[in-house]
């Protein structure tokens, strides 16, 4: 697997695990924590033919499971040796999005949440990104009250 998908399993399983945050942390008033794992799905999206290169673009999809369940879809733009991500995660009770610059392996790799819609409505915070291996991720999420 190319080294630049490796960084895609890991913006999909923090994606995922923030939109679970969002409907219980906007309620509290002290920051919310989160753990997810997100698995590589094969048979959803793109990549460069031959070696990637600054502005191609890179398109993945995951399955979450951990404390909550779902799917993710993201699009990257290869940006030296790294990708900038718009990710969108699909839940039970909402959608969740997030943006991050990641590089080509993650290790508490930062992804902002920037918003939701339904449960998720507003939600905002910070995901961390792990990698485990080329097709699973562990994601950490807080996010603010």
């Amino acid at each position: 697997m190319p080294r630049f998908a490796l960084a895609v399993p890991a913006a999909a399983a923090a994606l995922a695990t923030a939109a679970v945050l969002a409907a219980s942390g906007s309620a509290q008033t002290a920051p919310t924590t989160l753990h997810l794992v997100s698995k590589h799905d094969a048979s959803v999206g793109y990549f460069p033919k031959g070696r990637p290169r600054s502005g191609e673009g890179v398109g993945f999809g995951d399955k979450v499971t951990g404390d909550d369940t779902g799917f993710d879809r993201g699009a990257c733009t290869i940006i030296g040796r790294r990708m900038l991500c718009t990710i969108e995660v699909h839940l039970s009770k909402g959608t969740l999005g997030a943006q991050g610059l990641l590089p080509q392996r993650s290790h508490a790799n930062p992804v902002a949440i920037v918003g939701g819609t339904g449960a998720y409505d507003g939600a905002r915070g910070t995901a961390l990104v792990t990698d485990v291996n080329d097709s699973t991720s562990t994601v950490d999420v807080t996010l603010k009250p």
